[in-house]
């Protein structure tokens, strides 16, 4: 019941928004154009329950992997309300309404999501580790530098440091930091992909060993060994003995490392108080890989604290506005960075979106939903713009196929056939993914680490 909550039940939710939302574009779109609707359908046939008004059937039906407006003769331009007896841009612009309200949507979700109140980190993000050779050590950067801005922007917490970077990938990066009294601008190139650094563990290593062996840090070590870093909260510890023991209550999000450095003593010190297994111990044999990241640095928060915040609507607007074209740049990064050999795509259907959809809740609470239901809005209008049969975008190519045949349009017999064949992949396709995201699911895997 509670994975049901968590999970099935607010990504239902969304997903029907978001659909609709997607629909009403076509839709509205249509009816200003003066094209006749037939059906406005949720869902893939075949038909569950439905009801007629004028001239449009409205219907729910059984395949729940999308939604669609039939209008009439999509492909023959006989009948002159038909969408194919309209001129090319009005073609265009109905095709695109979808995407374009799902866009739009995405604005909306964002610039509400600033405006509930919500935690953000308060710390700013201090470089703890610059990995040897990276962009980030040839550019001068060095470890306990303070970041203050990336590219003139203000850089409040790890989170925007991160993202800052991730947008400006490729080129170099302008990274103000404070070190010590001093403030400096280094330019480190962000990478569209870098190398894991890889270590398997040999007879009579340690954390401490391995760490000298890589030029990194054992606070870096450890999260790789699976090691575990993360205290409780509210749990008192007492580091050491008699006089000089060390009484200290641990706060939400607060590491080993982070207590060990707040407090001065070792980090195998706040293990035992805390009761955690020795943070040195590795086993022969075991693969170590290390993330880089863009730059080579890693980073953590000055202070594990939060406060909440929440923008007036004049001020979450523009940001919404700002977080929707940034969150295009990502994705068009993301896709750049896999033909940089970067890995590869992350694939997941309705089953693993759902499997996400209660990860997010349970690691950040239902407040979350609201960015993440406007990041699938971004995607979904980005998904159904690209150039493949079946979609807006296949649609799409056909009037651009007709524009570059100087009016002379593909038979409309082929070009179902081609929507068809397109249809049947997709349903395929949808198949082959939920069968893999079951498998996850059933092996205790996340979709998201």
């Amino acid at each position: 019941m509670n994975a049901f909550l968590q999970a099935v039940l607010p990504f239902v939710g969304i997903i029907v928004v978001l659909i609709i939302v997607h629909e009403i574009g076509h839709f509205t779109a249509a009816k200003l154009a003066g094209v006749k609707v037939l059906e406005f359908g949720l869902g893939f046939p075949p038909r569950i329950w439905g009801f007629k008004r004028g001239e449009t059937e409205y219907t729910i039906n059984a395949i729940p992997l999308g939604g669609f407006v039939r209008m009439a003769g999509e492909e023959d331009p006989s009948d002159p309300r038909s969408l194919a007896a309209k001129p090319r841009p009005i073609r265009l612009l109905v095709l695109s309404a979808g995407s374009i309200m799902n866009l739009l949507m995405a604005v909306f979700l964002f610039a509400l999501a600033l405006t509930i109140p919500r935690e953000v980190s308060i710390g700013r993000a201090v470089i703890t580790e610059v990995v040897p050779n990276a962009p980030a050590e040839r550019a001068g950067l060095e470890a306990s530098d303070v970041i203050y801005e990336i590219n003139g922007r203000d850089v409040k917490n790890v989170q925007e440091a991160s993202y800052l970077i991730r947008l400006n990938l490729g080129e170099d990066v302008d990274i103000t930091v404070k070190r010590e009294r001093d403030f400096l601008t280094l330019s480190p190139h962000a990478r569209w992909s870098a190398p894991d650094i890889v270590h398997v563990v040999e007879p009579g290593e340690d954390v401490q060993t391995v760490a000298e062996r890589l030029g990194l840090s054992a606070a870096t070590i450890r999260p790789a060994a699976d090691i575990e870093s993360e205290l409780e909260p509210g749990r008192e510890l007492i580091i050491g003995l008699g006089a000089d023991a060390i009484a200290y209550v641990t706060q939400e999000g607060e590491t080993v490392a982070w207590v060990a450095r707040r407090l001065g003593v070792s980090e195998e010190a706040v293990s035992a108080a805390a009761g955690l297994p020795d943070p040195n111990k590795l086993e022969p044999g075991q693969e170590l890989r290390i993330r880089q990241g863009a730059t080579g640095i890693i980073i953590a928060s000055q202070y594990p604290f939060t406060e909440t915040q929440a923008l007036p609507p004049w001020e979450s607007l523009p940001q919404a506005l700002q977080k929707t074209y940034e969150s295009l740049i990502l994705v068009r990064n993301e896709v750049i960075s896999w033909f940089k050999g970067a890995g590869r795509p992350e694939v997941a259907g309705p089953v693993g979106i759902a499997q996400a959809t209660g990860e997010v809740v349970e690691e950040a609470g239902w407040k979350s939903l609201t960015d993440f239901a406007a990041l699938l809005s971004v995607n979904l209008a980005i998904l159904n713009i690209l150039p493949l049969p079946m979609l807006d975008g296949g649609r799409i190519v056909f009037i651009l196929l007709e524009i570059a045949r100087r009016g002379r349009r593909i038979a409309p017999q082929k070009e179902a056939l081609v929507h068809f064949v397109g249809l049947v992949a997709l349903l395929t396709l949808a198949v082959v993914v939920g069968y893999f995201d079951v498998l996850r699911i059933f092996a205790g895997e996340s979709i998201l680490r």
